[in-house]
């Protein structure tokens, strides 16, 4: 029997011909009973980290006489990694482990509650909508580690999420981007597929545009989770006036735009280089720092103090901390995908003459497209980045980490979240594993780590931590603060070598 399986190791096996039958019928009745309540009907297209929330946070948006606005179809394809999804949210229960008290409270009151929220795997869905929120994975493709440069944007399954819409959608539904995707997507690539769609079905495309809209989050999993997407800025622009204006209602009422009011963009261009611009800028910032971190190393100077007392400037407040390395699914691609829009969408090749970043055409790695070199160098070095701590701790052990037992302390890729994905733990467990040592893992908030599926999650720090010659602080979750460092090197129980890539351990309690 095919399925799912769940985080926690539940199977559930793939819906029948009959259920989805019985699905069809379900979801059109669901429909019918919440537009007789005056609820239009909004489908979120793929409940992964943003998704997921987006559904809940747009169910549970309400007029100032406390009546929902919207009823939601949350929407995710069958598949072995994400159907699990489907019947979890069903239950009430959020589909993603944080330590956002609000992110299970809003689920059970959205879905259990007011019943305005319901996930399912039909596209039935797509052609009951007045909204579809577009969530659906797009990364950037890396073919070799530490050349991002070469890195590029396989847009099929999004062209296929986008063709999927046009075949289903009343012609004046609004299709709301919110997937972070190249500049240029919405104009030159959802726009032609949604009006070949549209003809094939004999819509008339000059009476009824596509109505196509682009607003991206600033979503940031952990404390503040729900409230990063609802109660936070937000940039927005339409193909067109129309568009624009649907977006602006929908958006103004299912965020908290009174203290974060909207922005609104002339262009879908520009909100779409907006989102890369803005992460690239952050990804740049944390390279910068690197070279300044090994510049204090050799010199003895602790850079932590040092940016501490930088930032008392407030120009310079968001200067990054030296760290492990970047994850995460925006700063590890978003360059990459404006370096590729660049020159694949755009079909731009003015920067390799120009006076100033021509010059970068004489790196064989930028002969043939500049593009952005800056943004994706960044990327490059961010990458590459967890390779020093390996290197740390390879001194540390005396020049050679084979058949030691070194524990890392954190898998996720940022604290306070249990996302893997892209994580710089992946590349520091690979690199010493390379090199023979005998790795284990503890995470509070991992229970599997599908990247690296043979680490079993250690969910006992204690009883992790003994036996071990090393111990890597590698990401800053809070249950890693104000551990008592008597206890454990004594737990270890022989001398132990501690690397702190994420200034988790406090001077004075070492002391």
């Amino acid at each position: 029997m095919k399925g799912s399986y769940s985080p926690d190791g539940k199977f559930y096996p793939f819906p029948t011909e009959e259920d989805t039958r019985k699905e069809e019928e379900t979801l059109i009745r669901i429909t019918e009973e919440e537009r007789k309540k005056g609820r239009e009907i909004v489908a979120i297209q793929g409940l992964g980290f943003v998704g997921c929330i987006m559904a809940a946070v747009v169910a549970d948006a309400e007029d100032e006489h406390g009546n929902p606005y919207y009823f939601v179809h949350g929407v995710q394809r069958p598949s072995s990694r994400s159907y699990w999804k489907i019947p979890v949210i069903n239950r009430g229960i959020p589909p993603v482990e944080s330590t956002d008290p609000e992110v299970p409270q809003i689920f059970h009151r959205t879905v259990i509650e007011k019943k305005t929220l319901r996930a399912t795997w039909h596209e039935k869905a797509y052609s009951l909508a007045d909204i579809v929120v577009v969530d659906v994975q797009l990364d950037a493709t890396k073919p070799q580690f530490g050349h991002a440069e070469l890195g590029y944007c396989d847009m099929e399954s999004f062209k296929n999420a986008i063709r999927q819409l046009g075949r289903l959608i009343k012609p004046d539904c609004l299709v709301l981007v919110e997937t972070t995707v190249p500049p240029g997507t919405c104009r030159h690539i959802v726009k032609p597929i949604l009006e070949e769609e549209f003809q094939k079905r004999g819509v008339d495309i000059k009476k009824n545009p596509p109505c196509i809209a682009h607003s991206y989050e600033r979503v940031m999993p952990g404390a503040n989770y729900v409230g990063s997407i609802r109660d936070f800025w937000r940039t927005f622009a339409g193909i067109d006036e129309v568009s624009a204006r649907k977006a602006e209602i929908f958006l103004t009422r299912v965020l908290n735009t009174k203290e974060y009011p909207l922005y609104k963009l002339g262009d879908t261009n520009a909100s779409e280089l907006a989102k890369t611009l803005e992460n690239s800028f952050r990804a740049i910032n944390i390279a910068f720092i690197y070279e300044w971190t090994l510049f204090a190393e050799k010199i003895g100077i602790n850079l932590w103090e040092v940016l501490d007392s930088i930032r008392v400037r407030p120009t310079h407040r968001n200067i990054m901390n030296p760290g492990l390395g970047v994850g995460g699914y925006c700063l590890t691609k978003d360059p990459i995908l404006a370096h590729w829009a660049y020159r694949d969408i755009f079909n731009l090749i003015t920067a390799n003459e120009d006076p100033v970043l021509g010059h970068w055409k004489e790196w064989d790695r930028f002969s043939k497209h500049v593009g952005l070199p800056l943004a994706v160098e960044a990327v490059n070095i961010n990458d590459l980045m967890p390779l020093h701590t390996a290197e740390l701790t390879r001194e540390a052990l005396g020049g050679k980490v084979k058949g030691k037992k070194i524990l890392l302390l954190g898998a996720s890729y940022r604290k306070d979240v249990g996302d893997t994905r892209h994580s710089p733990c992946e590349t520091l467990w690979k690199a010493l594993e390379k090199e023979g040592a005998l790795l284990s893992v503890h995470d509070p908030l991992v229970k599997f780590w599908p990247e690296i599926p043979q680490a079993k999650i250690q969910k006992d720090l204690w009883s992790a931590l003994k036996g071990m010659d090393a111990v890597i602080f590698a990401v800053a979750h809070k249950d890693y603060f104000h551990l008592p460092p008597e206890k454990v090197v004594k737990t270890a129980g022989k001398p132990l070598c501690i690397i702190d890539a994420e200034n988790v351990l406090n001077d004075e309690e070492i002391k």
